[in-house]
């Protein structure tokens, strides 16, 4: 008896890549691990397909961008490789045809003896297979990478021609990252085609929450909001390079002169507002009257301060000390070292220095005082 040998898997994707997304990448390693894990595929390779630009699609870029796009993300992957076959094509090609040319392209490449040797072959599209993978005669399957908005496509009446769900999921295969909390096994059961294939569909759940799409990054590049960590590094610098999407390059911080950074109260308003820079002097304050155990305390004021240019920049505050002598008159000195006096009484006079930091969440003091949000 031969032994039996786990299928040899080349997961295939297609789609415009619009651009392409971190979460692109990552259904292939997803779909690899578990393939692996159920022991009976073994993944040897990766192919992304972009579509053609007379596919049509709303805000499609032209495929000189996306290819490099691509090539640009792929660059640290070594077994998930571009192919530009179909958009070096006259027009958009059917998805059946897509996979059907890349299995007869990679049955060429391991049997280069046989009656299939005549195809033209592109070898940069098959360096990602392994030597002793192209001189090993087993079969190779591609099969179909997609999400689960695809598998629920073929439900939609008129898009998809049963010969050619035949073809896909019949002959080759769906591997489908699905999401936690959705139940595509339903769906595959109210279809009679997709039932009639159903040991040829591998469902994928994806358990860790990503929403990432192509049409939110479009959307936040127009808005010139970040989407670092949701693409890849370069593609983002390819993107404000060619200004693409609309997008904008923004500085890292907003330069704001002191007083700008610093709202001042509306001239409409009824009732005198105090600045942020006032509320945040007061709030410390408060916090020496509590702490105050003699007739003494030390009373921030914004006689000196220092102007800034960004996020981060200290600000100098001097610091006032009032003590209350036995005939109730007010001693105030400013700034300078405390004396052995006031510091025996656990008062001190001192400069107190003052740090804003801007976050998108407000304004953080960071003060010798006391830390406020």
């Amino acid at each position: 008896m031969s032994p039996q040998y786990p299928t040899r898997v080349v997961l295939l994707a297609c789609g415009s890549y619009n651009p392409v997304t971190n979460m692109h990448l990552r259904m292939f390693e997803i779909a690899k691990d578990y393939l692996h894990n159920i022991g009976n595929c073994v993944v040897i390779g990766g192919v992304i397909s972009p579509v053609h630009d007379a596919y049509g699609k709303k805000d499609l870029v032209s495929s000189t961008h996306r290819l490099e796009m691509l090539r640009s993300a792929l660059q640290n992957h070594e077994w998930i490789r571009l192919s530009d076959w179909e958009c070096r094509q006259e027009n958009w090609s059917l998805t059946k045809q897509v996979i059907r040319y890349h299995q007869n392209h990679l049955n060429a490449a391991i049997n280069r003896n046989s009656e299939n040797d005549q195809l033209d072959i592109n070898e940069n599209e098959l360096k990602w297979i392994p030597e002793n993978v192209k001189l090993d005669n087993r079969p190779i399957k591609v099969k179909l990478l997609c999400g689960a908005d695809l598998l629920e496509s073929f439900g939609t009446p008129g898009l998809w021609a049963d010969e050619d769900l035949e073809e896909i999921v019949g002959q080759q295969g769906l591997i489908v990252i699905t999401r936690m909390n959705t139940n595509p096994s339903e769906f595959i059961y109210n279809s009679d085609l997709l039932s009639k294939y159903m040991a040829n569909i591998t469902l994928v759940t994806e358990w860790i929450t990503n929403e990432i799409s192509s049409t939110k990054i479009r959307r936040a590049l127009r808005r010139n909001e970040s989407v670092r960590y949701l693409v890849p590094d370069r593609v983002l610098e390819y993107i404000y390079r060619n200004n693409l999407y609309g997008s904008q390059r923004t500085s890292k911080y907003l330069q704001l002169p002191f007083r700008e950074a610093f709202p001042t109260p509306s001239p409409d308003a009824g009732v005198a507002t105090p600045s942020v820079l006032v509320n945040c002097l007061n709030a410390c304050n408060n916090n020496n009257n509590n702490n105050n155990v003699l007739h003494k305390r030390a009373t921030l004021s914004i006689d000196t301060v220092d102007g800034f240019t960004g996020p981060g920049h200290a600000v100098k505050i001097t610091g006032e000390t009032v003590k209350i002598t036995g005939d109730g008159a007010k001693e105030v000195s400013r700034g300078g070292a405390p004396t052995e006096e006031e510091v025996e009484g656990g008062s001190r006079g001192r400069e107190n220095l003052v740090k804003f930091i801007f976050t998108k969440h407000g304004i953080q003091v960071i003060s010798d005082v006391e830390t406020i949000v």
